[in-house]
């Protein structure tokens, strides 16, 4: 076939991974990481069993890079250091079996610490501080720090705890920085030291830094709690609601003390490198590992769909691909939320793109995004349609999604990559894989490993994260972990598939058997990557298309 008639288009889809290993039966493999060591995700030459006369090779990649998480230990990921595994499973020994380490507050959380606090709130003018004290006296102050409080349920439905966390963890501030609460579950750079000394942070954290979160002036950070409302968490008592403020306070400082104590027994000298390292690469430095796996492994892709992109990944992304590509945003992007759908079009590959409106359904800003073009390489090349989408996490509006899409479908032709979050198991909460696929089949779409549902995620929680209830312990990630069928790239019959891999490494390849992210892989999703022909209209049952 001569080279003018065989376009190579590159397309794919992405999940991220892991690198080294944490196998389920424990054993341990090292990845490589040199940029030189990784190869290309697709051949020189379409991976079908044959080419087609006048058709256009698409090689696409669809990824789900995962937005950011704060708390670095709140799923089991692939770790090299043994130290990883042994400190997740002292962990897990003390939530379920803790014996003589279950204590009572105040012998971690102090009566000296509490006055401490209960000083510093009435120099802030903090109210209800009378009523703080009375319930710490009467339902907290003697209570078991693990059977009593942290596995107690009722407190996470008053919100009490999580709430402030939720506040507080990591402080997003309006000039793009981000300031820490000294504590275990974030990546707070100081050493934590004795108890003593991290409650002396903690106050100066909450107290004396003022933090400007929206460009309005700079405030101290306690004054950023809300009150926490019994018509919204029915929960909370009356008494609880008016002294909701100083209550929060009271149960930051009592977890937090307890989970820094637990890692001083249990994690030694090492838990606070382990955390320094989880935290490069799954946060600090998570985005230029992003860019160096899409520049290595998927450098000859022509179509990426990108899903959950926050505001510092399309810096990278614009810094990196402007000149090659086309880097397209959806016009509904939410800079708050930053987890946007992106596309990137090869430029030599295809013409402008055109953003489609599609009418939302639930879905939220940036979730979708729709887009026209043509190949413009090959003269006389039909246009197509791309889209890129991120489903809620049950999967429910990924069916009435692509009912919109395919009502409003600009062009016949369409490739679509997506992280539908679809599920193995059948439940009334969430969106079954097998439903999915009887309707994305009946629209006339086939999905890039035509019937089977292969996992593209496979994490857990650990212990070291609120809701207990979710976590798993280390012999469970099979059991209760999310191992599921979530991403796919779907396209019309107006295409041959060829080789479909999925990628949890950051190399082209997938360990199964492990859970992901890992220091190497930063997502908790595959990448997705399809080996595509786009036929001419003669060789697609015929008819004008």
């Amino acid at each position: 076939m001569p080279p003018t008639m065989m376009r190579k288009l590159r397309v794919g889809r992405w999940g991220i991974g892991c690198g080294a290993g944490f196998l389920l039966g424990g054993s341990l493999n090292t990845l490589a990481t040199d940029a030189a060591a990784v190869g290309k995700a697709f051949s020189g030459a379409f991976s079908g069993v044959s080419d087609v006369l006048g058709s256009s090779r698409l090689r696409v990649v669809s990824w789900n890079v995962a937005a950011v998480n704060n708390n670095p230990f709140e799923y089991w990921i692939t770790h090299p250091n043994p130290a990883y595994k042994q400190l997740m499973e002292a962990v897990e020994q003390f939530i379920t079996e803790p014996g003589e380490d279950d204590v009572m507050v105040h012998e971690l959380f102090t009566d000296q610490m509490f006055q401490k606090l209960l000083g510093r709130m009435s120099e802030a003018g903090i109210e209800e501080l009378v009523a703080a004290e009375d319930i710490w006296e009467r339902h907290y102050r003697s209570r078991r720090v693990v059977s009593e409080f942290l596995r107690d349920p009722v407190i996470g439905k008053k919100r009490l705890a999580s709430m402030p966390d939720r506040i507080t963890n990591t402080i997003q501030l309006a000039s793009g920085g981000k300031v820490f609460r000294p504590t275990v579950i974030n990546c707070y750079g100081e050493d934590m030291g004795s108890l003593t000394t991290w409650f002396d942070s903690w106050l100066k954290f909450f107290f004396d830094t003022k933090v400007d979160v929206d460009g309005k002036g700079p405030k101290p950070v306690h004054s950023l709690l809300q009150h926490i409302r019994q018509s919204k968490y029915p929960a909370v008592s009356k008494e609880e609601e008016a002294a909701s403020i100083p209550l929060q306070l009271v149960m930051q400082g009592i977890f937090d003390s307890i989970l820094v104590n637990l890692m001083q027994k249990k994690g030694g000298d090492t838990w606070q490198g382990l955390r320094r390292d989880i935290c490069i690469s799954l946060n600090s430095k998570k985005n230029e590992r992003v860019m160096e796996i899409l520049s290595t492994t998927y450098q000859d892709v022509d179509v990426v769909f990108l899903q959950e992109a926050g505001n510092e990944l399309l810096t990278f992304l614009r810094r990196g691909y402007a000149t090659t590509h086309h880097v397209v945003v959806p016009r509904s992007y939410s800079n708050k939320r930053a987890q946007n759908s992106i596309m990137l079009l090869r430029r030599t590959a295809f013409t402008t793109p055109e953003e489609v409106d599609i009418p939302a359904d639930g879905w939220e800003a940036g979730d979708l995004l729709v887009v026209r073009s043509q190949v413009q390489i090959v003269p006389g090349s039909p246009e197509l349609t791309l889209a890129s989408f991120h489903g809620d996490t049950n999967g429910l509006l990924t069916k009435p999604m692509l009912s919109q899409v395919w009502k409003h479908l600009p062009t016949k032709r369409l490739v679509f990559g997506m992280d539908a979050n679809t599920h193995e198991r059948k439940s009334e909460s969430t969106a079954h894989v097998t439903d999915f696929q009887n309707f994305y089949e009946g629209l006339g779409l086939q999905a890039a490993w035509g019937k089977d549902n292969l996992h593209t995620t496979f994490n857990a929680r650990t212990y070291l994260q609120p809701q207990l209830n979710k976590a798993a312990k280390s012999s469970e990630l099979t059991e209760k972990g999310d191992r599921n069928p979530k991403d796919f790239v779907l396209c019309t019959s107006h295409f041959k598939v060829g080789a479909a891999r999925r990628d949890n490494t950051g190399s082209g390849t997938y360990l199964e058997d492990v859970v992901f992210p890992s220091l190497e892989f930063p997502s908790d999703h595959a990448a997705v990557s399809v080996d595509l022909l786009m036929l001419p209209e003669l060789a697609s049952e015929g008819g004008e298309l």
